[in-house]
């Protein structure tokens, strides 16, 4: 390859040679003498020939023909089980991550309804008033638990 920019004065000037024209194979065996395309005949083979070495090869290399054949399937057999696995493990994965619980967990509220922080028994009442009212807690008893500040008396 000549790049145009770096080319000398004789490597752009045209070629001196003249054009080769092309080989009509036809021709060629027509011009050709008799003995000769008897010989270039005999070179190739025929599909009888060609049948019968494939024959005689296969029965020379049965065994191993036989090894690759098995080889090959062992390999086929190998990929298949891989990618079944594969997708077992996955199917296992997902399976799992339905029945995981998540690490978030229930949010509890330290703040009273303004913003303060509730005391123990304050937020004890406010549980207890949200919902139905049991004849079996005895709420008396629970309220002289705590003391003045909130917090548990002994």
């Amino acid at each position: 390859i000549v790049l145009p920019n770096q080319a000398t004065a004789e490597e752009l000037q045209a070629s001196k040679q003249p054009t080769e024209d092309s080989l009509d194979l036809a021709a060629w065996k027509d011009e050709m003498p008799e003995k000769d395309a008897e010989e270039i005949e005999s070179i190739f083979r025929t599909d009888e020939e060609i049948a019968h070495k494939e024959a005689i090869f296969n029965s020379l290399n049965k065994d191993y023909l036989v090894q690759q054949e098995r080889k090959e399937s062992e390999r086929a057999k190998e990929e298949v089980s891989a990618q079944d696995k594969q997708d077992d493990e996955l199917a296992q994965a997902e399976g799992h991550a339905r029945y995981v619980k998540s690490k978030t967990g229930r949010k509890r509220r330290k703040d009273g309804p303004e913003g303060e922080t509730q005391t123990t028994e304050e937020a004890l009442l406010a549980a207890v008033s949200t919902r139905k009212i049991s004849r079996k807690i005895n709420y008396d008893a629970m309220s002289s638990l705590f003391g003045e500040d909130g917090g548990f008396s002994t």
